[in-house]
Parts: structure tokens; sequence; C-alpha cells
């Protein structure tokens, strides 16, 4: 398959943070790729997403939405669930007018009552205010036809959605919300794109928790103490910074890994696998917390 194109400049700004990382290192991956050689790889989930004609405009809102479950009860699959339900009952949240009109109480009422719901309403009236003032003033006309470009368009148009972060001197784009809209869409059915295979994984908190339960990312001795004492890490600071390259940069690797043994994948494909296997760790180390609306 070869080495992916880089668009984003994310592949190369993480592998330039963990050559200076002083709290994240790369551990040895045979443990990751024997855990993930044979599994299968999750696929999108009809019953549990919507799966109506308003395909597009529904990921793009469940994306800008998708971000900071730890702590209440559901997580991802309680949001995605009560959009859906929203979306069949008929409330027209794919117009720009109706995102505008909700404000907390409104939203609550529609996905329960999650973390930074005022950051939600605002990331969805920018979402809206966006579409609004495109040429069609619809979410769909938002969508251009290449994976690594939505990524680009929506971390530059959106606030909630610029991902970047300050390494030192070097800026660090992880863009993981923006990337999995784009993914989000491959992988339900709803654009074909083509270079999908250019984006990298969704740097998170479930992601580095599975990699450091498998040995493919280590942490200092000061680090694993924060995260295992449930220790909240500043947004941005050199550690979390640290964390999401060690995680970008691993998957990449496992990836290689992969397929050097048979088995080719993108690294979404890889990211999904992992994201999959976090959710049946038990007894499992706690994952690093950040209460940030880019994960």
């Amino acid at each position: 398959m070869g080495l992916p194109a880089d668009p984003l400049g994310i592949r190369g700004a993480c592998r330039r943070v963990l050559a200076e990382a002083l709290e994240v290192r790369l551990g040895p991956l045979n443990a990751a790729a024997e855990a993930l050689r044979e599994r299968p790889v999750p696929r999108w989930n009809d019953r549990r997403h919507y799966s109506g004609e308003r395909l597009v405009e529904y990921v793009l809102i469940l994306d800008t939405l998708n971000f900071s479950f730890w702590g209440s009860p559901g997580g991802y699959w309680r949001l995605a669930e009560s959009l859906r339900d929203a979306f069949d009952r008929g409330d027209p949240l794919w117009e720009a007018a109706r995102l505008l009109e909700l404000d907390e109480a409104g939203l609550g009422a529609i996905i329960g009552e999650l973390p930074l719901l005022d950051r939600r309403v605002a990331a969805l009236h920018e979402l809206a205010g966006l579409a609004d003032r495109g040429a069609s003033g619809e979410l769909a006309g938002l969508v251009p036809p290449s994976a690594p470009e939505l990524a680009g368009f929506l971390s530059r148009n959106l606030e909630s959605f610029r991902d970047v972060a300050a390494y030192g001197e070097l800026e660090v784009p992880f863009l993981k919300r923006a990337q999995i809209a784009a993914a989000d869409l491959w992988g339900s059915g709803a654009v074909a794109y083509p270079d999908v295979d250019q984006l990298t994984c969704f740097a998170d908190y479930k992601l580095p928790q599975a990699l450091r339960h498998l040995g493919a990312l280590e942490y200092t001795d000061h680090l694993a103490r924060q995260i295992d004492d449930w220790v909240e890490l500043e947004p941005g600071s050199p550690e979390e910074v640290e964390i999401r390259a060690g995680t970008v940069v691993a998957v990449e690797e496992l990836r290689d890994r992969l397929e050097d043994s048979g088995r080719p994948l993108i690294a979404v494909e890889v990211d999904w696998l992992l994201w999959d296997y976090s959710q049946d760790l038990f007894p499992v180390r706690p994952h690093h917390r950040v209460r940030t609306v880019f994960y």
C-alpha cells in the first residue's frame, strides 16, 4: 500500500513531537499487532445511528457534538441514538434555522445533559452560520468530494474543529473531529471518498488507553501516576500533546506492521479496531482526562 500522503501535516508534526517528547514514547508493537491481526474492522452501525435520507446532515451534526463524554452516562452512543431518534421523528435539525434557535435547554432535551452543553450549542450555531453563508444555504452543501479537503475546510472555518496545538515552536494539527466527520461520511456510505487513506487516526482518550494497555505507548512514572490518579490534564499541555502525538505515530507504526504481516489497512480502520477493542477492556488503567471540545 505504501506510505499515505500527509496533506494536513498531521503525520509529520506528530513524529516531530514524539522525537522530542519527555513524557511519552513508543513501546513494542508486538502485542498490539497480535491483538488486532484477526479482529474484524467494525462497520458503521445502521441500527444505532440514523440511516435515512438526511444522513450527510446527521453525520455533520453528530460530529459537531462528538466530544467530551467522560464522566457522563451513555457516552457517544447516547448522543448518536438521541440524534437518530430526533431525525426519525422529523425534528428538522438538518435546517440551519432550527439549529440556530437551539439553546442549552432545547439541546439538552434532545441529547440529554452531556458535559459542556453550552459549548455544544455554540458549535451547532457556528456550523449553522457557516451553512447559511454557503452557496446552497444547506449543511450538505459544505461537503466537498475529498476527505482531507473536508477536514481542512472544517478546521479553517469552525473554531470548535480547529484542533491545533502548540508544542514549543511547533504547530501540531490533530483535527480529530474534522477528520472523523470525513471518515464517518465515508464509513456510513454517505460519501464515496477516494482519499480517506490520507486521514490519520483520531487522537482522543480511548485510543491511547488501549495502546498503553497493549504496551505500544509508554509513559514516564510521573505522567503514569497523574493519569492513574485521575488528575485532569490541561488542554494543550505538553503532556497532552505528547500523548496525542504518540497515539498518531503508534497507529501509523501499527498500520505498517499489520500491512507487513499481510493485513493492509488504512489508519482510519486501525483507529476503529483500537476504539472497539478499548470498549471491552476490564480491568484497565484509566485514560487521561482533559475537558475539551476537541475530543
